[in-house]
């Protein structure tokens, strides 16, 4: 009989659920280098490498938010929905990274954006994402 502990079965259903349909991306790091006046510039970007996720929309009715456009431009709703990366430990994504989309599988064409990385990631990683277009 094999002695597993709570963190390794955690990882091993987290890959499994992560394998069953993975998407493949390369996500970017903008650097940014501090300017004389204070502010910050964008000085390039570095790829951190084909890494594996599990994509999903995050749809959960409690946590929408629904923006309004002031009244001069008309009272258009726009519902602000991110989406969520899934992925095991070890995996190297921050706050600011993006990936371009050409569409297929899942992906509509466009930029996503990392909005947040979760800081509960003892025994899974999420990420929020937003379309950016």
């Amino acid at each position: 009989m094999a002695a597993f502990t709570e963190q390794q079965v955690r990882d091993r259903l987290l890959s499994h659920f992560i394998q069953e349909d993975p998407i493949q991306i390369d996500l970017q790091r903008p650097q940014w280098t501090t300017t004389a006046a204070g502010g910050r510039v964008s000085s390039g970007v570095i790829a951190v490498g084909l890494q594996t996720f599990y994509f999903m929309p995050f749809k959960r009715r409690l946590t929408q938010e629904y923006h309004y456009n002031p009244q001069s431009f008309g009272e258009d709703k726009v519902e602000h929905v991110p989406y969520i990366l899934i992925f095991e430990q070890g995996t190297d994504i921050e706050p600011g990274d993006f990936f371009d989309s050409v569409g297929g599988d899942r992906l509509d064409t466009g930029r996503y954006t990392v909005e947040f990385v979760s800081p509960r990631r003892w025994d899974r990683g999420q990420a929020g994402l937003l379309f950016r277009g």
